[in-house]
């Protein structure tokens, strides 16, 4: 546990560190304060809303049935909501944006996306001290060194998939896509990142032997899909060339695609055949997922670019 601390502490200095360095190298001084400013606000919120994320979705018939609160002490890392202190990481910067008068808003969650990408990497690779938490199935390879892309081996020598690493690779690969922009709006790099690491983590999540279930609901999977959602209703909602009800078009196919993932896992779990219980249903989930990122992108081209930044300091 005392290295897996380490593994937390470092990731969090490094990640805030670049942070503060991509407004250093721009000589923003209002930037750095607001860097040095959003580092223990998104600390205790990242803490406070992953732990009390769990105790609501988890634990909360018990406190109303029978009056048990340890799970509020329980400092396990399998008792907090990894979804739940990403959202306390984006109140932080966007609170210290606000403390700071660093408007607009959304152009510091743009700077912050590859730090936050580097965070959510460096914690999803520091589960290598957690045992089993962030891996997935038992799976059969040749003797040979660990390849840790690959898999992972338990105490008694048995190679599991190392779900954690791919969550790691996968965030790190959303950070570089985030590098290549077009002319947005503020916030929308930020709000892209957010969608990406979502429809990575519907499929991952998916993969980890241990989660947050509700009977064979994995929660986390599901808080992903609704911030899916949301983004997509969201940027219906801003398209400026269509006013009707058609723009909603997209938030229809996407709603449909959800349905269709739920399909494809209820087919991966009953069907008699390996294939389809071990790869050929997180293949049809990939590609469902694949097509949901192509409608958002194609969302995300109709929406306005960026105002001048005369204009963006008048509204801000």
């Amino acid at each position: 546990m005392s290295n897996y601390l380490i593994y937390i502490l470092g990731t969090t200095a490094a990640a805030f560190t670049l942070f503060l360095l991509l407004y250093l190298v721009r000589h923003d001084r209002k930037g750095a304060v607001t860097a040095l400013t959003a580092l223990p606000l998104c600390v205790i919120l990242a803490f406070a809303l992953a732990k009390l994320s769990y105790v609501i979705l988890m634990e909360i018939g018990n406190i109303i049935e029978w009056g048990e609160w340890d799970s509020l002490s329980d400092m396990r890392p399998k008792t907090f909501c990894f979804v739940g202190g990403a959202a306390g990481v984006w109140l932080g910067v966007l609170l210290s944006a606000r403390l700071t008068k660093n408007k607009p808003a959304g152009s510091v969650l743009d700077t912050f996306v590859l730090p936050g990408v580097l965070l959510i990497a460096g914690l999803r690779l520091a589960e290598t001290e957690l045992g089993s938490l962030g891996t997935g199935r038992y799976i059969e390879i040749p003797e040979s060194p660990n390849y840790l892309i690959m898999a992972v081996f338990n105490k008694y020598g048995e190679p599991h998939v190392a779900v954690f690493v791919w969550e790691a690779v996968a965030a790190i690969a959303v950070g570089l896509l985030s590098l290549i922009r077009k002319e947005e709006k503020p916030g929308q790099c930020f709000r892209t990142a957010v969608f990406r690491l979502c429809i990575r983590q519907i499929l991952l999540e998916n993969m980890r032997s241990q989660n947050l279930k509700w009977g064979f609901v994995c929660v986390e999977q599901l808080l992903c899909a609704i911030i899916v959602m949301a983004l997509t209703i969201e940027a219906c909602v801003h398209i400026q060339k269509q006013k009707s009800m058609a723009r909603f078009i997209p938030a229809g196919a996407m709603l449909l695609c959800i349905g269709a993932i739920v399909g494809a896992e209820f087919l991966r779990q009953r069907s008699p055949s390996r294939f389809m219980g071990m790869h050929g249903g997180y293949l049809i989930m990939s590609a469902i997922l694949l097509v949901m990122l192509l409608i958002y992108r194609s969302l995300v081209c109709q929406l306005s670019p960026s105002l001048p930044s005369g204009q963006e300091s008048a509204k801000g």
